[in-house]
């Protein structure tokens, strides 16, 4: 695999911030600025949304461990296996969905829908979201059309 994921919760003073990011799996095929930061960051969600993905990731770290340090939370899933990058892509896709997501009702209907979605539809969607298909599809499409699934 090219990419190793990572899941970061930190708790900064009054807020809380999740992320889903992609690192180089090797120091060789990494550039510089790559070392230090990861490659793309899935998706990232910070503030009172938090808490509707806080059994999510419960779950995560139950099925594949955690390692806390002072101020955050890290799970690091495992690289050769298809279903954690699939719950990586899934989760950063959620957290992606509910940080641009407009009102809290929207906000739950996303959530459900990503939650049952299968492995092809979250690979269409984050593949949507950050560009990969069709460059110049705006992420805020993609999360109107997500919420408009989600009904």
């Amino acid at each position: 695999m090219t990419y190793r994921y990572v899941l970061r919760i930190r708790r900064l003073t009054n807020k809380e911030r999740i992320t889903v990011e992609a690192w180089p799996s090797r120091k060789e095929i990494a550039t510089p600025t790559e070392l230090r930061k990861p490659c793309f960051i899935i998706g990232s969600l910070s503030g009172p949304r938090t808490i509707l993905v806080h059994y999510i990731v419960k779950e995560l770290v139950k099925k594949y461990g955690a390692l806390r340090t002072r101020k955050s939370l890290i799970i690091r899933f495992p690289d050769k296996s298809v279903e954690a990058i699939i719950d990586a892509y899934r989760l950063g896709l959620l957290l992606a969905s509910l940080s641009k997501a407009k009102t809290d009702e929207e906000a739950e209907n996303i959530l459900r829908y990503i939650e049952k979605c299968t492995p092809e539809e979250v690979w269409f969607w984050t593949s949507k979201y950050l560009g990969l298909i069709k460059k110049a599809t705006k992420p805020e499409k993609v999360i109107e059309a997500l919420a408009i699934l989600a009904k």
